[in-house]
């Protein structure tokens, strides 16, 4: 009797390891910013959106990443250049200096504080380039909530340091920030839905001189409405 009592607790502690590891939270062990280097000249008052994408892992799953921009802390190597919204990852060139800055995203991970960061090169901007994108307007075919296992096209303007809105040259690079609500074709804008929740959209665009304009939107999947 005592042989199978304790046959029995063997098999019962076997069954419930597993159950007890994927029960585990994923813990945050990296953190990408979207876009990773960024160029701008140095008009006063421009400002581009910086993206914070978490990479997850928790034993014996697939590694998953999320939106994590509104989570972190957002500070910036050298503010008198470039100012950045602790909160909201908004970087916003002050017109008073140039030259090259790191811009950090951190939050508490397993063993400690978890650190992304990306490359800010401000310059004075030539003659040709003045006319370059600096900000992209994002749009999509549908603004409301939409079901999973569906699609979404969205579309990107180009907006000029003047505020002029002018039709882009060529494609941006999209992403989706967040790998089980949506994917997204880096080449074409077209969004397919995964799972409920929200995801940003991040387009790059690379002007001819090689600096960058980014724009982003959210994506808001419902499995009901």
């Amino acid at each position: 009797m005592h042989y199978r009592s304790s046959l029995g607790a063997l098999l019962l502690i076997g069954f419930l390891a597993p159950l007890t590891s994927c029960s585990n939270n994923p813990e945050l062990n990296a953190i990408t910013i979207d876009p990773a280097t960024l160029t701008a000249s140095d008009s006063p008052g421009l400002y581009t959106d910086f993206i914070a994408i978490g990479s997850y892992t928790s034993p014996g799953h697939t590694p998953i990443t999320k939106d994590i921009t509104d989570q972190v802390l957002w500070s910036s190597a050298n503010p008198q250049i470039v100012s950045i919204n602790s909160s909201t990852g908004v970087a916003t060139v002050t017109g008073e200096g140039t030259g090259i800055l790191a811009i950090y995203a951190s939050a508490p991970g397993f063993h400690g504080d978890v650190v992304g960061s990306a490359a800010f090169t401000v310059v004075i901007p030539t003659s040709a380039s003045r006319g370059a994108i600096t900000s992209l307007l994002i749009t999509q075919d549908s603004k409301a909530a939409v079901p999973a296992n569906s699609t979404v096209q969205f579309t990107a303007m180009g907006r000029t340091a003047d505020g002029s809105l002018v039709k882009l040259e060529g494609q941006p690079k999209w992403t989706s920030t967040d790998s089980e609500i949506a994917s997204i074709d880096e080449a074409n804008g077209m969004a397919s839905t995964l799972g409920e929740g929200r995801s940003t959209i991040v387009a790059v665009y690379t002007n001819p001189d090689g600096t960058k304009a980014v724009g982003a939107t959210h994506l808001y999947v419902a499995t009901k409405y």
